[in-house]
């Protein structure tokens, strides 16, 4: 009985040292639960973006599995009746899809549902109603309303929640608009479905129907299909050239590598918050264990083993751990919705247009989170916990030895050093591996970490032999304070060290990627205006060549043409140009001889592909790619790399004349012009929309300034999310300083109460606290910046290129530099404020006679 009332005594002397500390346990718990989190919302809103994409992808594919289509333009009606009379005949549907503008206002092509113009954009898909699968959602339509779908002109099938939100009643004709020409819709009736289910979001209409409407006779799309791995290996070898048979799982793993580089990112920068959280937990437990250390002895003393002592520590861990890591999972849900938005924000810029929905409630994120929360408190609690239990009862009682102190000697200098080591051989022998960049950033930052008691104590001591003799009592006693207070705070200042070295290493890389994106961009919109059709997907029809080039303001011209092509079994953008105009001086060579761009458009023997291709593919000059195009493979060798930011998953540049005798298309995506010297490109402008309006064209003219502004202000987009969750780990750092100082300061109070009994007032006394904290800013902002340099290496040059392949030159703003000091002093000094105010104003006798 003895015994287990021994056991039990920790952990009563633990309950009441929190009930005496309130608020330090609360900063301890918002320090942890706000890394927790970072993790869970980051978890749910790349998540919940890969299930917007998931849900584009089904509403597409159904129950199908795979899809046939043409390399260039559509396909033909007659491929789908030679695979409804073959012996062997698969599940098949032919498929026309349709986007049309409901109601009689036109709106612009990039609006998606309803807009102030009155129109509402929805699309309208023609398919066979007799090869409709089970379990399309479709209802099986017999009778008379299969006839009439068959055969009234304009007949279509609406999903309810459509009919409803865009007021369209059976019976009742509707008035749509398809390309700018009005057409008649007349609803059937309505069938149930929900958003993302297959054809639940579309007009649903017989495919001769929709051919009609969209001016399209015998085209389709797509052939939908529902093979297994055998059936589309044999059907690949009956096909005839210039269709491909391509499968709809593999449109969803191009999805996750597209995208996976920036989910690693965003999962990276999660756990870097957790990480300055973890300091915050270590910080509070070597805290609780210097301020109990008398608590400590006297249970040593009455029989506590060391074992039960370290075992109620870890408990103690734990316990704060799970406390604030459920209270992390429930911020954690409310921040996850915020950042979904950016993330689809982002993922829509840079890779597949997605429409952000609301994050799912995963049991296997927010239990991943909880355990990276309990690990990394655990982890923090091992060193304090380990400490108290092995130091004797006589060395406890003693007040000059900090159980906090313990981790800064030479085991945490070596073992910093060995991590700061094994960073550039773990590089070295990761080729291109993007998880083991990261474990090189990670031990990058644990070893520094690990050597900043070391170099604040070495800072320290330089400040102080560097200072004047006369530069005043105040100076040195702040500078002392700061000295014999490093034991206790030297966890809360190296967090604040670190955060503050994150932000210095993103805001170095982003820097240096939008200086090397504006540069881009000057290569590249060497053009004066840009022509290209107003639609999406809408072309130019060749003779505009001509039109344009006739324009007196015109001193040369160069088309372009813009598509996706099978390269390697891939789909990759490609971009078709021409030797003439500016499309030679139009890209920057990272790989290749001077003037390949030109020569290489002239002379048609080969392909130009892009950095972030070559990097992810292995691709040198001299390498070969096969392009699928309608007269079959295309072997083609590279003769140069150029750098591109338009696309981290790759593209290529084609000639024209190659292009022209292998593909039947001769329409332009886009024209560049470039103006005569002198020319007024607002008077050229308008001459373009009067040629566009009097061929009954929709054209679109910007400028090389509005494209790059534009451009920009989407890479200001995208890192807006990164701003955030460098923002949220500043936040997780200054909760710790502030526990950290708090927690000091109030030890303390009887050394502050001395001071003002000796006639320091409670002004100076509160300059005096400040002064301290803002040397402790000082020396974190000092050691960050060392560490964010090296960040900011491993960012632009290893993760940066593993992730996206991109090659940034680096650009160091020195305001960046000023900055992060003034951020670390002002953090600091901020934290200091209350607890210092607190201590000016405290009552002298009650501090000096305090316990």
């Amino acid at each position: 009985m003895a015994s287990a009332r021994t056991s039990r005594l920790p952990l009563a002397a633990s309950l009441r040292f929190y009930r005496q500390h309130p608020l330090q346990l609360l900063l301890a718990l918002l320090g942890i639960a706000l890394g927790a989190a970072v993790i869970v919302a980051v978890a749910l809103a790349t998540r919940a973006a890969t299930l917007s994409f998931d849900r584009s992808l089904a509403a597409l594919a159904g129950p199908m599995t795979h899809e046939l289509k043409a390399v260039q333009g559509a396909l033909d009606e007659s491929l789908y009746r030679r695979l409804r009379l073959a012996p062997w005949t698969p599940p098949a549907l032919p498929v026309l899809r349709v986007r049309l503008t409901l109601g009689e206002s036109s709106v612009d092509e990039s609006s998606v549902g309803a807009n102030s113009a009155g129109g509402y954009r929805v699309d309208l898909v023609g398919i066979d109603p007799f090869a409709l699968p089970p379990g399309s959602g479709v209802p099986a339509l017999r009778g008379a309303a299969l006839s009439q779908l068959l055969t009234e002109p304009g007949a279509v099938l609406v999903p309810g929640a459509l009919a409803a939100e865009a007021a369209l009643s059976p019976g009742e004709p509707a008035l749509a608009q398809i390309d700018g020409r009005p057409v008649t819709l007349r609803p059937l009736g309505r069938f149930k479905a929900d958003a993302g289910d297959w054809l639940g979001d579309a007009l649903i209409a017989d495919i001769a129907t929709a051919q009609e409407l969209a001016g399209r006779p015998g085209e389709l799309d797509r052939i939908q299909l529902r093979l297994d791995a055998g059936e589309a290996a044999a059907l690949r070898k009956r096909l005839p050239a210039g269709v491909v048979l391509s499968r709809y799982a593999d449109q969803r793993e191009t999805f996750d590598a597209m995208t996976g580089a920036f989910r690693t990112n965003l999962t990276a920068m999660s756990l870097l918050a957790m990480l300055v959280g973890a300091f915050l937990v270590y910080n509070t437990m070597a805290f609780a264990v210097v301020q109990r250390r008398a608590t400590f002895a006297v249970l040593r003393m009455i029989g506590t083993t060391p074992r039960q002592l370290f075992q109620r520590l870890l408990l103690e861990g734990l316990a704060l751990g799970l406390a604030g890591g459920l209270l992390g999972l429930v911020l954690g849900l409310a921040l996850g919705q915020g950042l979904l938005t950016l993330v689809a924000r982002t993922v829509s810029d840079l890779y597949v247009a997605i429409e952000p929905a609301r994050p799912d409630i995963a049991a296997a994120e927010l239990l991943g989170a909880l355990a990276v929360t309990l690990g990394a408190v655990l982890a923090a609690t091992l060193a304090p916990a380990r400490e108290a239990a092995r130091t004797a009862p006589a060395t406890l009682v003693q007040t000059g030895g900090a159980v906090a102190a313990a981790g800064s000697g030479r085991a945490a200098v070596f073992a910093g050093l060995t991590l700061l080591a094994g960073c550039p051989l773990l590089l070295a022998v990761s080729e291109r591996s993007l998880l083991a960049g990261f474990t090189a950033l990670f031990l990058l930052i644990a070893g520094y970490a690990l050597l900043c008691p070391a170099l604040l104590r070495a800072l320290l001591a330089g400040l102080l032999r560097a200072m004047p003799r006369r530069s005043g009592v105040a100076s040195t006693l702040a500078l002392r304070g700061v000295q014999s207070a490093l034991p206790h705070t030297g966890p809360a200042v190296t967090a604040l060290a670190i955060a503050v070295a994150a932000t210095v290493g993103v805001a170095i890389m982003i820097g240096s990627f939008r200086g090397s994106v504006a540069g881009w961009l000057d290569t590249t919109l060497k053009g004066d205006l840009y022509v290209y059709r107003e639609g999406e997907g809408a072309q130019l029809a060749p003779d505009w060549e001509q039109r344009l080039a006739a324009l007196p303001a015109v001193a040369a011209l160069s088309p372009a043409r813009q598509r996706t092509v099978q390269v390697d079994g891939e789909p990759l953008r490609v971009l078709v140009l021409g030797p003439t105009g500016i499309a030679p001086h139009s890209f920057e060579l990272v790989a290749g001889p001077p003037g390949a761009t030109g020569k290489t458009l002239g002379a048609a023997d080969g392909v130009l592909v892009s950095e972030p291709l070559a990097q992810r593919r292995g691709l040198a000059v001299g390498s070969t790619v096969t392009l699928a195009s309608p007269g079959g493979p295309l072997s083609l060798p590279v003769r140069g790399v150029y750098r591109d930011f338009a696309s981290s998953y790759g593209a290529a540049v084609l000639p024209r004349a190659l292009y022209e005798a292998h593909w039947p298309d001769r329409a332009f995506s886009s024209v560049a012009l470039t103006l005569t010297a002198g020319a007024d490109p607002e008077a050229a402008r308008q001459r373009i929309f009067a040629l566009g309006e009097a061929a009954g064209v929709t054209l679109q003219v910007n400028s090389n300034r509005a494209i790059r502004e534009r451009s920009l202000a989407i890479f200001d987009r995208t890192f807006v999310i990164t701003e955030v969750l460098r923002a949220l780990v500043i936040i997780v750092a200054f909760v710790g300083i502030l526990s950290a100082l708090m927690a000091l300061f109030l030890e303390r109070s009887r050394e502050f109460a001395v001071l003002r009994a000796t006639g320091v007032t409670p002004r100076q006394l509160l300059s005096l606290v400040l002064a301290q904290a803002g040397a402790s800013g000082l020396l974190a902002g000092l050691l960050a910046l060392p560490l964010g340099g090296a960040l900011s290496l491993l960012l632009i040059d290893v993760i940066n290129r593993r992730s996206f392949g991109w090659s940034l030159a680096m650009h160091i703003d020195p305001a960046i530099i000023v900055h992060s000091i003034l951020l670390a002093v002002a953090a600091a000094a901020l934290a200091a404020l209350w607890p210092a105010r607190r201590l000016a104003g405290a009552e002298l006798r009650e501090a000096l006679y305090a316990p």
